[in-house]
């Protein structure tokens, strides 16, 4: 009984001490001094206590202590600094529609450039491209060279990605020209973007030497002081740690080990505090074979985004398949599965919410405008609500229909996909059933000579070729072409060649060359291009890929787990060209066919 008392009064002081700990919380936000109350306290509070700087915001909107637009940009800023983009977008389109701004060059431009970083995070290609376009138009009507630059730099980012990669390059050289020779005070924020940028693409296309001269244009940047911006020897430890990653990763893949090796030492010791970015490290761990360490950066990674509620975004879709990749490297095939589940179920969930984007952002904006209500006159509350009550209604109709539309096409798309793999399964058995056949027919034509005593002509004198042509096993005639010769020839020929290729799963080999199975069937090399012409197949490579597409499909069948990857690596062949050519020859991507598959398993 003592006891239990005694741990009663232990609970209550703690709760005590809970309650009290958050009351004072709660009271710091509701008692914010006025000195506070100022636009660059909010942008001091940004990061280190969000919260706060939410209450300063809505504390100057209550009192009317700034311009209706001056607090809608701080808001949208605090937002999207702390990766909430959808719903800074409301706050931005505000302000950009507001007189205050619209009238005022400068700040419509600056604006413009707000939202076409908030759309490029998004990944809403059409919104960006239309802010683009007029701030192209409006900073070429002002000359305004920096606004230029950064209309350029985001055109040239657009076509780069849409895989007009040398107009992107282009419009690049020519948006960082702009901006290095442009006044401007946020000049090398800019610059040190851009050239980050760049040298993630050219790393990416494997322009090794053209990274290495932009690593060293980006080092003369953050080395360059101004009165509006830093130097290097006031850089955080997050550009410290960027520029030694991005060395380091560079110098391996040049093939420079040991400067690569010091620049990872120099990451180390550079602000161990800052891990938001480590993963930057990640490719050169992974050229070292530190598969270890890339799995452990990328959790951390997982557990920042896990911790600011942001687990359905591209960074998340690196992760896993980042995971992914070097579980398979080490061989621990169950935990590379597991990622690549995960990855899956993420790309679907991206998809969902980017068809649902548009009712995020209605629902994000009814919010953001309650916040306003609260400063305004009774009247103008109502009618504000009413509009937005039949705004919300008409939206939610046209979204209605068109998610009804949605579930339709994907209904009609299931149902095809189902019938092409229930006519490609028969042709696969009736292609089987060949095989058996012509088997079949061999081993009769062979006991038929032994009857006759002829000795069997082996596998490179195959007895059928064509339908309807019968041997009765004599010589050909003398009469008989030879180009209706070699034609026999050249198919018995191609089925002793198919066999081996099938029996032995020689076009699992990635880099099977085409002597090693001239070798098999004793031709030379024109003749080899013949025989696979006249059994239709355009070259080695298209007939190689067709054997590979049926063993994928295989394989699909047997192991609907596997990932796309581990199927592709079990073909002898890359996902791209897995993806392509399954594509191509099915009319259906590997995924496709493996849903196909579970739903008529569903429904059996």
């Amino acid at each position: 009984m003592k006891r239990k008392n005694t741990l009663s009064k232990i609970t209550v002081l703690i709760l005590s001490v809970v309650i009290s700990t958050i009351s004072g919380r709660a009271a710091e936000y509701d008692f914010i001094p006025n000195s506070l109350l100022t636009r660059d306290h909010i942008y001091e509070y940004t990061f280190s206590d969000t919260v706060k700087a939410a209450r300063i915001i809505s504390l100057m909107r209550k009192h009317r202590l700034a311009p209706e637009h001056v607090l809608d940009i701080a808001e949208g800023d605090l937002l999207f600094n702390n990766g909430r983009y959808n719903a800074a977008l409301p706050f931005y389109k505000s302000a950009l529609v507001s007189d205050s701004v619209r009238n005022n060059d400068t700040e419509y431009m600056e604006q413009l450039h707000r939202l076409i970083s908030c759309y490029d995070c998004l990944h809403d290609e059409v919104s960006k491209t239309d802010c683009v376009e007029r701030l192209l138009e409006k900073a070429r009507a002002c000359g305004d060279k920096a606004m230029q630059s950064v209309a350029l730099f985001n055109m040239g980012k657009m076509a780069y990605y849409q895989e007009d990669k040398e107009k992107g390059y282009r419009l690049i050289d020519e948006a960082v020209a702009l901006m290095e020779d442009a006044r401007y005070k946020y000049k090398y924020d800019n610059l040190r973007y851009d050239y980050n940028t760049l040298f993630i693409m050219q790393q990416r296309d494997g322009r090794y030497e053209d990274a290495l001269h932009t690593l060293e244009l980006l080092e003369k940047v953050v080395m360059a002081s101004t009165e509006e911006e830093p130097g290097i020897s006031e850089l955080n430890g997050k550009e410290l740690k960027t520029l030694y990653a991005n060395r380091a990763v560079l110098f391996s893949r040049l093939g420079r080990t040991s400067e690569a090796d010091k620049a990872y030492r120099q990451w180390k010791e550079a602000a161990t505090s800052y891990t938001k970015d480590d993963y930057l490290i990640a490719p050169y761990l992974s050229d070292r074979h530190m598969y270890g360490e890339v799995i452990r950066i990328y959790s951390d990674r997982e557990s920042f985004l896990r911790t600011n509620n942001d687990t359905v975004n591209y960074h998340m879709k690196t992760v896993k398949r980042s995971q992914g990749q070097a579980y398979e490297a080490m061989h621990d095939y169950t935990s590379s599965s597991r990622c690549f589940k995960e990855l899956a179920i993420l790309t679907d969930s991206l998809k969902v919410r980017e068809q649902q984007s548009a009712a995020l952002e209605l629902a994000t904006a009814y919010e953001s405008y309650k916040l306003k209500e609260e400063a305004s006159e009774q009247a103008a509350r109502v009618k504000l609500r009413n509009a937005w009550l039949t705004g919300c209604g008409l939206i939610l109709l046209v979204l209605l229909a068109l998610f009804v539309r949605i579930a339709q096409y994907a209904r009609v798309i299931r149902q095809k996909n189902g019938a092409m793999v229930n006519t490609i399964q028969e042709l696969m058995a009736y292609r089987d059933q060949l095989y058996k056949l012509q088997e079949e027919q061999e081993v009769r034509n062979n006991l038929h000579k032994a009857e006759e005593g002829v000795a069997p002509a082996g596998n490179e004198r195959e007895e059928t070729c064509r339908q309807g042509v019968e041997d009765d096993g004599s010589r050909a005639t003398e009469t008989r072409s030879s180009s209706n010769k070699e034609t026999e020839e050249n198919c018995l020929l191609f089925q002793q060649l198919n066999r081996i290729v099938t029996s032995q799963m020689l076009f699992t080999q990635q880099n099977l060359l085409r002597d090693e199975l001239i070798k098999y069937i004793g031709v030379d090399k024109n003749r080899f291009a013949r025989i696979l012409q006249q059994n239709g197949q355009e070259n080695m490579t298209n007939y190689l890929n067709n054997k590979r597409m049926e063993y994928a499909m295989e394989v699909l069948k047997k192991h609907p787990t596997y990932n796309i990857a581990t199927v592709a690596k079990m073909c002898g062949t890359s996902v791209s060209t897995l993806n392509r050519t399954f594509k191509n020859k099915y009319m259906m991507t590997p995924s496709d066919f493996k849903g196909s598959l579970q739903n008529i398993d569903n429904q059996l």
